[in-house]
């Protein structure tokens, strides 16, 4: 798939020699400008970003177990007790233990029943096309790099658009140096991809001529004053460069550079325009002067590889709301920093130390078991003899002063063993992890109440990171709405739930027209959107009498449900739930909703056919007395 707007090429045609070949690649002054703009960018972010490369690859090794980075002798224990892994993989199911949902909230009331529209098709698209693997990506990223961050952006796909959220990894983001957020304040944003350099030239063809693999001399070193890139493969998630040598498995890559510039960082591009009215006598349009107006004022977007511009979007980034099509979810806020503090940052120190207790007692218990020999140098007794076996035979001259003997091995003292338990309670204090958030029963604790408190007291840190994917899932939500908008010109099947449980199917599709003034019915010269939505009936065909078009008339507000689905609220979710459906408050489909039964939209209809029999039949009168012959 390609990104719309992406492999679409500029107005400057590929300049080729009087014979008919290739020329070498000779940019005009506003390609040069726009190139060397991209650069200046690039460059600066990547000196920004350069102080968390070499961090970040600790951390992502912490994670894997590679926690050793000096050379020790073979006698010595370097053991690796991954806590790192054991809290990591305790946390992100817990953040991840939903299926978020979005409501999509109307300001108009007019729009209400288009909004249960919306909020069908987001949960449409986000079961089928899989986007709980993304939203687990980015958490990973989080809890590894502080920091996750993710796109939608629409690629085209068999000819048709298609609207895509997946994980952007962090190696590859450059934002502005400058930023907090990035759809705040965020003056331009930079992703670099190392990508096959097969599939660029398929995406611009029209300049392949010029374009070549260059990650291996990227990786050995940049331009600048800068330590060569560092980026991961995303095959099989290895660094490619490591101490400066390049992986040769990426030697066919070619670095593309994506810039998304936003309107406001565009200040000193101004041009010059007409500036019309309309004449008082002959009411003809004449020029009044000249103004000067923004030159790009909804943004840019622009594409380089091999210092050879690929594209250059001037009317704005590709997308009607004018926004970075990138979200941001951090681990912990670092407040007025973009990149948040990592798990594994707080948990490396905790983790060295107790590697080094663990492999430390481990050498002891091998001196305890297996002393040093002291042998004399004329006792004729071949060092190489003296192992550790059971009936060991040790010849020796006989001569007293030379007889081999052990040296009495040093006892493992109580305090390291000590020292290995407390470091286990300090390092749980610091993840804020424990056995009850590991999912494991505490001792002596069997009501099912007690637990839920213990539980819920255990996920306060928890709550805070939920918050903050909340936040993060409302900018993915809302941007996934920008795009259908604007988009989803091509009917496409979705399944809706009926209120009684029934499974209704419907295509949806949003039609554009030009505005009608209601008083001189002439045109404005401005677009409305309508979605049309055409449901099927029982027997799953269209039914065309029911074509509804929901007009697009204002914005809407986005919420996302995900906190009250937490584990630790779960249970107490569904007490609630159960006391509300025996109050008489909620009925049977809400509480089957609500606890996310498994297929509970079958089972719902089931019950509901199984209530009209029993109806149907007190409603038949009873069989008489037979007739009397």
């Amino acid at each position: 798939m390609t990104e719309i707007g992406t492999g679409m090429q500029d107005e400057h045609a590929p300049r080729h020699t009087e014979h008919g070949g290739p020329a070498t690649y000779e940019p005009d002054a506003d390609e040069k400008k726009a190139i060397k703009l991209v650069e200046d960018m690039f460059d600066r972010a990547r000196k920004h970003r350069a102080q968390y490369d070499e961090k970040w690859l600790d951390y992502y090794r912490m994670f894997r177990g590679k926690q050793w980075k000096e050379q020790r002798p073979s006698y010595r224990h370097s053991e690796v007790v991954n806590l790192v892994f054991r809290t990591i993989q305790s946390l992100v199911p817990i953040q991840v233990d939903h299926r978020p949902r979005f409501e999509f909230l109307p300001q108009e009331p007019g729009d209400l029943e288009l909004s249960e529209i919306l909020n069908e098709m987001s949960e449409a698209d986000w079961q089928k096309k899989g986007w709980s693997e993304q939203e687990l990506e980015v958490v990973y990223d989080a809890n590894f790099y502080g920091t996750g961050l993710s796109k939608v952006v629409v690629k085209e796909e068999m000819g048709r658009p298609e609207i895509v959220y997946e994980s952007a990894d962090p190696f590859y983001c450059f934002p502005d140096p400058d930023a907090r957020d990035v759809n705040k304040d965020c003056g331009f944003f930079v992703y670099a991809e190392p990508m096959d350099i097969r599939k660029v030239k398929k995406l611009y063809p029209d300049k392949a001529q010029w374009l070549k693999a260059d990650i291996m001399d990227l990786m050995k070193g940049s331009k600048t004053d800068l330590a060569p890139l560092k980026f991961r493969s995303a095959a099989d998630n290895k660094v490619m460069a490591e101490g400066g040598t390049p992986d040769p498995s990426q030697k066919d890559k070619a670095l593309l550079i994506t810039a998304w510039i936003a309107p406001d960082f565009l200040t000193d591009d101004y041009e010059e325009v007409e500036k019309k009215g309309i004449d008082d006598v002959t009411g003809a349009e004449r020029v009044e002067g000249y103004e000067q107006r923004a030159k790009y004022p909804n943004g840019r977007k622009i594409v380089t590889c091999n210092g050879v511009l690929l594209e250059d979007n001037k009317d704005g980034m590709g997308y009607d709301d004018n926004e970075i099509p990138f979200q941001r979810y951090v681990n912990y806020l670092l407040p007025r920093e973009f990149w948040g503090i990592s798990e594994v940052e707080q948990l490396e120190g905790p983790q060295k130390i107790f590697n080094k207790l663990v492999s430390f007692a481990l050498d002891v218990l091998t001196l305890m078991g297996n002393p040093i020999w002291k042998v004399h140098g004329a006792s004729g007794v071949d060092p190489e003899s003296l192992v550790n076996r059971p009936g060991l035979i040790v010849e020796w001259d006989g001569d007293p002063a030379h007889e081999p003997k052990r040296e009495e091995g040093v006892s493992l003292q109580p305090y390291v063993l000590q020292m290995v338990d407390r470091m286990g309670e300090w390092f749980d204090s610091i993840a804020g992890s424990n056995d009850v958030t590991r999912g494991v029963q505490p001792t002596g604790v069997t009501a099912a109440s007690a637990i839920n408190s213990l539980q819920e007291a255990s996920h306060t840190r928890v709550r805070q990171k939920q918050r903050n994917l909340d936040v993060y899932l409302q900018h993915v939500g809302r941007q996934w709405l920008s795009r259908v908008l604007q988009f989803r010109t091509a009917p496409e099947v979705y399944r809706l739930t009926g209120v009684e449980g029934a499974q209704k199917y419907f295509k949806a599709h949003v039609e554009e027209y030009d505005q009608v003034d209601p008083q001189t019915q002439r045109p404005t010269g401005e677009k409305g959107r309508k979605l049309i939505v055409q449901p099927y009936n029982s027997e799953g065909q269209m039914d065309l009498d029911q074509r509804q078009a929901y007009e697009v008339r204002g914005k809407f507000d986005v919420k996302v449900s995900t906190g009250s689905s937490l584990p630790f609220a779960k249970a107490e979710k569904e007490e609630k739930l159960l006391n509300l459906f025996q109050a008489g408050i909620i009925d049977e489909e809400e509480v089957l909703r609500g606890v996310e039964f498994p297929n509970w939209e079958a089972v719902l209809q089931r019950m509901q056919q199984k209530k009209m029999q029993e109806a149907q039949a007190q409603q038949q009168p009873p069989a008489g007395p037979p007739p009397a012959a």
